[in-house]
């Protein structure tokens, strides 16, 4: 979702509707929680603290008084609906709202690209977090465990604070990392545009097959079998589908080892056993989450420096080096669709007065406007580059030659409106001038077009700037294609 939509949601957002809402996410993963408890026991897994804490992490709006009366009012429906006491209601209620009270005053404070796991750093603060979130509901399981007769208070400390360490851990990568809104095409354009690829199937594929020979095989070391697979899913998918996938381990390791469907230990069976194998998985799970951050910090990195290498810095358009590899591409597939292809070569008139009376700064600013308002009018699958100094070309794919013409006639009326003026100075206003040249089908050569619509935009100049004219054999001439002044 973007800015302006996020505000626009915040603003919307009534008390009543983030009451409801804490509430009802509250009270399904509270259940679905319930629901793995094993007879006379605390829930295997209870994902409702972790659901609620990314969520008031994840959105602000959330972390209001009212937010927090749904979390509580969603504790108590899960209660009443499965017919527990009161009493034991509002321990358990005390104990969940302590881990997730410090786990929001830690979390709440982070910087934004840490909140959404943006760096591999962003990783130890959030175990930093979820320690001290998962130790403070500790203290408070091992007061109540005592009371509800669950246990000695050692056990509830070490129960408490296993469970919901590695529930935050699991859950809530996978809300942090959620992509908004806006960036998560429709299904049907999704599926529509994916191809299937082995390649990008196998991790999955491997991570299944982990699991399913952890089910079969059984003992101490079985937990582990998935580690390989998840690694790899690590360095081949996004950070969330990694912690998605973690998240799925997780869970299944957990409710199996429960309700007794995969057995690691046949000779000792303590109190303090699943302490360690919840603790375990976290670590296990710990694992692959780092690597996907680190692979993701890596692939940033590797965009941002190929944009800078392929980009001008000053106007955001393609350079030669990014243009020449992009356009003789786009004109390869042209070729095999047979589509037309038109050239337009953009030269900015007397652009050299403009750096001679305001200066080269003002200069610079009229270069990255005039980018702009020619960026704004093409279209996704146009080229834009700057070749150097005030002048530019575009490659327009699938426009014949009067099409062309039209679209660059357009954008010369656009950039010919008078500037924004700067206080008691008048505004700078440029003119362009505009070479065509156009090619029905290919094959196409790109230096053959780039040199039409040179001798165009030195037709465009010579007939007295301003304007738009389009590449013919008749016109050409020996002198026309020379670099023509500004």
């Amino acid at each position: 979702m973007g800015d302006i939509a996020r505000q626009r949601t915040s603003c919307t957002l009534t008390p009543l509707s983030a009451l409801l809402c804490v509430a009802a996410l509250v009270l399904l993963f509270s259940l679905i929680g319930i629901f793995t408890r094993p007879p006379n026991l605390l829930a295997a897994f209870w994902p409702a603290n972790a659901v609620m804490l990314g969520c008031m992490v994840r959105y602000p709006r959330l972390a209001t008084p009212a937010g927090w009366a749904g979390g509580i009012l969603g504790f108590f429906l899960a209660a009443l609906f499965t017919g527990e006491p009161l009493f034991k209601t509002i321990l358990l209620t005390c104990g969940n709202l302590a881990g997730i009270g410090v786990g929001y005053l830690l979390m709440h404070r982070l910087a934004p690209a840490d909140k959404l796991l943006r760096r591999p750093t962003s990783l130890v603060l959030l175990l930093r977090n979820t320690l001290a979130a998962s130790l403070a509901a500790g203290v408070v399981g091992a007061i109540i465990n005592p009371i509800l007769s669950l246990g000695p208070p050692l056990y509830g400390l070490g129960f408490w604070f296993a469970s919901e360490l590695v529930n935050y851990m699991t859950i809530l990568p996978v809300l942090l990392t959620l992509p908004p809104h806006d960036s998560v095409p429709p299904w049907r354009t999704l599926l529509y545009r994916t191809e299937f690829s082995w390649t990008r199937l196998m991790p999955l594929l491997s991570l299944v097959a982990s699991l399913l020979l952890t089910l079969l095989v059984e003992g101490p070391g079985s937990i582990a079998f998935p580690v390989p697979a998840l690694l790899w899913c690590a360095v081949t998918y996004s950070v969330f589908a990694t912690s998605l996938l973690t998240l799925s381990y997780s869970t299944l390791i957990l409710i199996a080892l429960s309700n007794g469907h995969l057995v690691i230990n046949h000779d000792v069976q303590t109190q303090y056993w699943m302490f360690s194998v919840r603790i375990g998985v976290m670590l296990i799970a710990l694992t692959p989450l780092t690597a996907a951050s680190i692979m993701a910090a890596r692939n940033s990195l590797l965009r941002e420096m190929k944009h800078l290498a392929h980009h001008d810095h000053l106007t955001g358009a393609l350079n030669r080096a990014g243009f020449w590899s992009a356009a003789n591409e786009l004109l390869q597939h042209l070729t095999v669709q047979r589509y037309p292809v038109a050239i337009c070569m953009l030269d900015i008139d007397h652009f050299k007065r403009i750096n001679d009376r305001h200066g080269h700064e003002e200069g610079d600013n009229q270069l990255s406007s005039f980018a702009a308002r020619v960026r704004d009018q093409l279209r996704p699958g146009d080229l834009f580059c700057r070749l150097g100094g005030e002048e530019f070309v575009a490659i327009w794919p699938g426009l014949s030659e009067e099409q062309a013409m039209a679209v660059a006639e357009r954008l010369r009326k656009i950039v010919a409106q008078p500037g924004e003026e700067k206080g008691a100075e008048p505004a700078v206003c440029i003119t362009v001038s505009i070479g065509i040249a156009s090619q029905r089908e290919g094959p196409f050569n790109l230096d053959e077009l780039l040199s039409r619509a040179d001798q165009a935009l030195y037709l465009a100049k010579h007939n007295g700037r301003n304007r738009v004219e389009r590449y013919s054999a008749e016109q050409a001439s020996p002198s026309i294609g020379q670099s023509c002044g500004a």
